[in-house]
């Protein structure tokens, strides 16, 4: 609660709490107000004369009294919060219950589903169904068997001498050949520039050999379609020349000069 709302507060309750102490103090004096106005209303009595009454003393000086300690807004905010506490308002009513709805309009059935009700063979041979709605169908006659498969006993197998083996099944007018290439590698020697290289064959060329990747005719080491697969080696050292022979011995006259020891 702010200042503002709490000064607010003040000033609704100010007219509140003057009427409630007006009313309190009527109360309280409204008796003793009418006897004196009774007694001032009476006419005066002329009583006997009395004595002398001895002087009084006089009477002391009263404490001075303690000036009020200001009300400060918390204090008010704390007294206003504590008079709700002591005064809660009360509980609001529990709402009604709603009314539930209506259940929706049942679906209508669905159809039967249609099965097998029986089947027969034709004079055709032809298989004929009923469907239990009472449709019929005609599916066809039974297919004529088919050929036997070729099998082991007429296979056989041919090598070309090289990578590749040639399985060949035959029966009758009936052949079927499949080709099954081996992954072997076959030297074709020395590269020659107009020869045709199969994948996997293998060529010597300066030096180094070489293993065809596809089906090519270029040169090795100038494409991907060669491998290397042997490096060649570094040139041997040149050999030192021999010394030469003792010269030999004169032969006799008429016969040639034998070769002198190496």
């Amino acid at each position: 609660m702010t200042l503002e709302d709490l000064d607010a507060l003040a000033k609704g309750m100010a007219p509140v709490v003057t009427r409630l102490v007006d009313a309190a103090v009527t109360a309280a004096t409204g008796p003793l107000l009418a006897r004196l106005a009774e007694i001032e209303a009476a006419p005066p009595v002329r009583g006997e004369k009395g004595e002398d009454g001895i002087d009084g003393l006089d009477g002391r000086h009263g404490a001075d009294g303690k000036d009020a300690d200001p009300v400060s807004a918390e204090q008010i905010s704390e007294a206003v919060a504590a008079w709700l506490d002591a005064n809660p308002p009360a509980d609001g009513r529990d709402g009604k219950d709603g009314v539930d709805g209506k259940d929706g309009v049942a679906g209508d059935a669905g159809a039967d589903g249609v099965g097998l009700a029986g089947a027969v063979i034709d004079r055709e041979g032809g298989l004929v169904i009923t469907l239990t709605n009472g449709e019929q169908r005609a599916l066809g006659a039974r297919g004529d068997p088919g050929a036997d498969g070729l099998g082991f006993e007429d296979l056989e197998a041919e090598f070309d001498g090289e990578r590749t083996l040639r399985f060949v099944f035959t029966r009758g007018e009936l052949a079927k050949a499949f080709d099954f290439v081996l992954p072997i590698v076959i030297d074709r020697g020395v590269y020659k520039a107009d020869g045709a290289y199969a994948q996997g064959d293998g060529a010597t060329w300066a030096g180094s050999y070489w293993i065809a990747q596809r089906d090519t005719s270029a040169k090795p080491e100038t494409c991907d379609d060669w491998r290397l697969a042997v490096k060649r080696g570094r040139d041997g050292r040149d050999g030192r020349d021999g010394k030469d022979g003792e010269k030999g011995l004169p032969g006799p006259k008429g016969e040639p000069g034998r070769n002198g020891r190496a």
